[in-house]
């Protein structure tokens, strides 16, 4: 019954059953056609052109720069406006040049250059940046972005968080509030692992199934709901899984995830913060979201209509809400 009223406390058991299974790699076809239907483009056509695995893995148009972090070069690239500087810490996995050829993601990135100068940039033994032989500590991740900082000569800038890029962005902000102006943390949570004190996080099995599965292009539908068949086709998603991580990668990742709680540092929170979340979002349930907000001082909730999970540019109010809260908060 616990995971039962954790699945139905402000969502849908739909939901919530349809996040899980995708992760577990069971997710039946009526659930993937009522997703596809729920997830139809708000621009019809916009994403009709199929991409190869070529293409997605194509060079980045924007120039890769490196910065040095104990000895490890952090890849980063920097596009867009002069003003404001926005630094944006990737989700579970990211590469420069993919992200330069996912429409979800480089739709949301160019959005943003509209107004922003946007700093991306791949975390240590990811994409670009340079392989470790292990998973990195929470600690490593926040001199990452320190790196990214400097490097790029950003003494003072807005920080976004996404996904399981939201943890290390609290962590920095809170020890660094003379350089964060505004945190912005979209479709994350403070801590991903289900215990006693946290029943809306996920269980082991569920994480360690998200793991095992990759390669297989079962989460697609919970990561890139947006992304139809006919733009990437099954087969292609698999190979863009395995170009982005392979098994080995993936697990240490989700035992690097389980790991994770910032919880203690949300009341520490000093800089205006702003929380975007997809209502359906069935990567990361929304009442995390709703965590956070409950948590972090003086924060703004901005709820997005869909299921998706990092797809901005889709949203009727995804960029601009982003674009209000910097302008609010000024620079």
């Amino acid at each position: 019954m616990q995971a039962l009223d954790f699945f139905t406390e402000n969502e849908s058991l739909l939901s919530a059953l349809a996040a899980l299974a995708v992760i577990v790699g069971f997710f039946a076809t009526a659930g993937k056609n009522f997703i596809a239907r729920m997830s139809k483009p708000a621009k019809p056509g916009s994403l009709s052109e199929r991409l190869t695995l070529a293409e997605l893995s194509a060079p980045s148009p924007h120039t890769i720069n490196y910065g040095n972090s104990g000895g490890i070069n952090i890849a980063y690239s920097v596009f867009g406006k002069e003003n404001p500087t926005l630094i944006v810490t990737p989700g579970i996995i990211s590469n420069l040049h993919v992200s330069s050829n996912l429409p979800p993601i480089k739709d949301s990135m160019d959005g943003l250059a509209r107004f922003a100068k946007v700093i991306n940039f791949d975390k240590r033994g990811q994409g670009l940046s340079d392989p470790t032989s292990s998973v990195a500590t929470m600690e490593d991740r926040v001199s990452d972005i320190e790196c990214v900082a400097d490097a790029s000569g950003s003494d003072s800038f807005f920080l976004m968080g996404i996904s399981e890029g939201g943890p290390m962005s609290i962590k920095y902000a809170v020890e660094n509030p003379h350089r964060v102006r505004g945190l912005i943390l979209f479709g994350t949570t403070p801590k991903f692992s289900r215990s006693d004190d946290f029943p809306m996080g996920f269980s082991n099995k569920t994480l360690d199934g998200l793991a095992e599965s990759w390669g297989r292009g079962n989460g697609r539908h919970i990561l890139f709901p947006s992304i139809s068949a006919e733009t990437i086709d099954d087969e292609t998603y698999r190979g863009f899984e395995k170009l982005l991580a392979d098994k080995r990668s993936m697990i240490q990742i989700v035992e690097y995830m389980k790991t994770l709680d910032v919880r203690p540092l949300l009341s520490k929170i000093t800089c205006p913060t702003l929380i975007v979340h997809f209502t359906g979002d069935l990567a990361v349930p929304i009442r995390m979201g709703r965590f956070l907000h409950s948590n972090i001082p003086n924060s703004e909730f901005i709820e997005l209509d869909g299921v998706d999970h990092c797809d901005l540019a889709r949203s009727r109010n995804g960029v601009a809400s982003i674009k209000a809260f910097i302008e609010s908060v000024g620079y």
